[in-house]
């Protein structure tokens, strides 16, 4: 399986309908419509949870953007959408248990590794605010806010993010530049847009800075785009994303619950 994922990512794609200038175009208004999700959130009545809502004010606009701009039959089957079982099982729901298990393993895995480096579980960057509001002000996270959470972390950024790094940059990359420099540059990308949108706390702590804000979300990246090339299906990433998500909604309980 390794030895055909490598010869995958080698593998050269067909150039897509939209140009690399477009696909960064996207990722560019991604940044700017968090911004925007978050000046809403701000004018609303504050919560413990006004930032994460404005994220997902961001990710729910990304999604409509790309969704209006290439919802197209030129443009909606290059976007790889559907389900391509290269590989990954005998048929769609045997592929999406698949899926759904790399992101549970990656987010179990990168925790485990996480607290080798740092020394402990903490939260996901995302859900890093809402978790320090809890332990400053000695409040549960309320029912509004996990709704949220969930939304968020399971749902929109997923779909946000697969869409225009594993849907549109990856496959621009990988057909204008080259197979490998693009499968990598797309991770970079990815990893900076994380580090920008979702900044790590300024606690000091140059070795949590430099796992939580860079090599955890390089790593995670890697495997969307690596799922995404294996199986020839932007959906994939995305469920993959989703059960990372979704995992990280769960250790956040527990560690509010705790």
């Amino acid at each position: 399986m390794f030895r055909q994922l490598m010869k995958r990512i080698a593998t050269a794609e067909a150039l897509p309908p939209w140009s690399i200038w477009g696909a960064i175009g996207a990722m560019i208004a991604s940044f700017v419509a968090l911004i925007f999700g978050t000046t809403v959130a701000a004018i609303l009545p504050a919560s413990q949870s006004s930032l994460l809502l404005g994220w997902a004010i961001g990710a729910a606009l990304v999604i409509a953007l790309v969704w209006f701009t290439r919802r197209s039959p030129r443009y909606w089957p290059s976007l790889k959408l559907g389900d391509v079982a290269n590989g990954a099982g005998d048929n769609a729901f045997q592929n999406v248990f698949w899926y759904l298990l790399i992101g549970i393993g990656l987010a179990i895995l990168l925790d485990i590794i996480g607290r080798g480096v740092v020394g402990r579980i903490a939260p996901d960057l995302e859900l890093l605010d809402l978790y320090g509001y809890t332990q400053i002000y000695g409040e549960p996270v309320q029912a509004g806010s996990w709704i949220v959470v969930i939304l968020f972390m399971v749902f929109l950024q997923p779909i946000a993010e697969g869409l225009v790094f594993q849907g549109m940059l990856l496959p621009s990359l990988r057909a204008a530049i080259s197979p490998w420099a693009g499968f990598i540059l797309t991770a970079v990308a990815h990893t900076l847009f994380h580090f920008v949108a979702y900044p790590p706390p300024g606690s000091g702590n140059n070795t949590f800075l430099l796992w939580a804000g860079i090599l955890a979300p390089f790593i995670s990246a890697i495997i969307y785009g690596a799922v995404r090339v294996y199986t020839n299906s932007t959906r994939a990433a995305i469920l993959t994303h989703m059960a990372f998500g979704l995992f990280a909604v769960v250790k956040l309980l527990t560690l509010v619950a705790g």
